[in-house]
């Protein structure tokens, strides 16, 4: 692999771009994909190629990248596949669990010639969290629903990231008994499982209104909550979650589950 310093990259999710800046290296920055909440103002300057779930992938070979920095879970397999028999070099940045997730940002910084950087950044994950659950000690189980996607409907099951950062937060995965990282579902199951809370993030695929206004025709009890999707994907992003789930347990667990009932409109977080 040639030096670090001349490598040119391009990245194909929103949470690797952001990542490829958290650790100090947005200069190799050929092209990224768009998102919806840059985090670093050189974000404008760089060759768009697309989005996560459809790039352009003309405009990326135009870009003639060395490297290309994949998110598995907001990547479709066959442009990982293109990208990797067209000679550029692939890196995952992926992640079932938490200590996956810190391995893989461990791992580009190594790529990147920047392990400094990434020990820094997995530290300030790992003291996030940590205050998370220090923060939720003495506070009570609420019975959580976390949607991956719709058409199918899709949730975060029992091998999931986002399913063992809900943990952290007393957020009971009501569909943790599956043995998957993410399990297409029936919407049905929300009567029999009954949650208090569903989240409907908006990455890597977007969940809507209208998905919010289906599932609430089979619940009686739960708060919807919009949240920003970065936060629950392996990325530099996780870097933010303990002081989302702070903002969020100043308004969210103030609630009952009698006036949860009354909630009857998408709450943005």
């Amino acid at each position: 692999m040639q030096s670090s310093k001349n490598l040119r990259i391009i990245t194909l999710s929103p949470a690797a771009t952001d990542t490829v800046f958290a650790l100090g290296a947005g200069e190799n920055l050929a092209g990224c994909v768009l998102q919806p909440r840059p985090k670093d103002p050189v974000y404008a300057a760089l060759e768009k190629t697309g989005t996560a779930a459809e790039p352009d992938m003309d405009k990326i070979t135009s870009l003639r990248p060395d490297m290309a920095i994949v998110s598995p879970g907001a990547n479709r397999k066959e442009d990982i596949e293109s990208l990797a028999s067209s000679g550029v070099e692939v890196i995952l940045l992926d992640g079932e669990s938490v200590a996956q997730a810190l391995r893989s940002i461990k791992d580009l910084g190594i790529v990147l010639n920047k392990r400094t950087e990434a020990e820094k950044l997995t530290t300030k994950i790992e003291y996030g969290i940590s205050t998370v659950g220090e923060s939720v000690s003495s506070a009570g189980v609420i019975r959580t629903a976390f949607f991956t996607s719709s058409c199918p409907y899709a949730v975060a099951a029992g091998r999931s990231l986002a399913g063992e950062l809900l943990s952290v937060n007393k957020l009971e995965n009501i569909y943790r008994d599956i043995d998957k990282a993410e399990a297409e579902i029936d919407l049905s199951t929300l009567k029999l499982l009954d949650p208090q809370l569903i989240l409907l993030p908006d990455y890597p695929r977007a969940l809507t209104d209208a998905d919010a206004f289906e599932m609430g025709k089979y619940t009686e009890h739960a708060l919807t909550v919009f949240v920003p999707g970065e936060m629950f994907v392996p990325g530099a992003g996780m870097a933010s979650i303990g002081e989302f789930y702070g903002r969020m347990n100043e308004k969210m667990r103030r609630f009952t589950d009698d006036n949860l009932a009354d909630r009857d409109k998408p709450t943005y977080f």
